[in-house]
């Protein structure tokens, strides 16, 4: 009974610690390291940070920046191999022509909390920023009697020629979050994004993953 009456004791001490334990209000500030892939333009890779600020139970204020890499349309690699073919040809020769694409980008936007499906949460998300695009090309001709090698500054398209840019971007999407504890979080998300750059607009789907840590 008395070793009884000690445990007893010793709950009735411990329950109201326990409870305020229990009772931890979430963080207010997370912090978020990304990383994903895109498709639709590329297929090339995305890395981001994120900061999201808690405004009530089902909104967060987030700020995100990071890059992209490989991120040129489909159909500005064609016109950049058509407009290689038509300088070589010009000048008697033949081609071969690589471009690529990437972005440095800074957004805002926020979060709002969906139902939870098995014990992870859902979410939407929305964000609107500025992208600096900057694109390379390279064009060498072969075979011509008048000229040999770099062939690059004849190669000219609507995109290639507007950058390097700062345009405007938005992205939407949603994913889940799978929680570890009170702070850690593993989140898993796809979104669409747009880049208006000039001529061809880049469109990309992005499926990303991250970790997320709460202050």
């Amino acid at each position: 009974m008395k070793q009884l009456a000690m445990g007893v004791g010793l709950a009735l001490v411990l329950a109201p610690s326990l409870a305020r334990a229990q009772a931890a209000p979430e963080p207010k500030v997370f912090v978020r390291p990304t990383i994903g892939a895109v498709v639709g333009s590329g297929p090339g890779a995305t890395f981001s940070t994120s900061v999201s600020f808690k405004a009530n139970d089902k909104v967060q204020i987030t700020a995100e920046f990071g890059s992209m890499q490989n991120i040129l349309p489909s159909s500005v690699g064609e016109e950049v191999e058509v407009s290689a073919a038509q300088a070589a040809n010009a000048l008697g020769g033949k081609h071969s022509a690589t471009a690529s694409a990437d972005a440095g980008f800074g957004q805002v936007g926020f979060r709002y909390r969906l139902r939870d499906v098995s014990g992870a949460q859902t979410f939407f998300e929305a964000g609107v920023g500025m992208a600096h695009v900057t694109s390379d090309v390279t064009a060498v001709i072969r075979g011509s009697s008048s000229i040999q090698g770099d062939i690059s500054d004849d190669v000219v398209t609507p995109f290639t020629s507007g950058t390097p840019s700062t345009k405007p971007m938005f992205s939407v999407g949603g994913g889940i979050i799978l929680t570890i504890n009170r702070k850690l979080a593993v989140e898993m998300g796809a979104r669409y994004i747009r880049i208006n750059t000039e001529g061809t607009p880049i469109n990309m789907a992005n499926a990303s993953g991250a970790f997320r840590i709460g202050f």
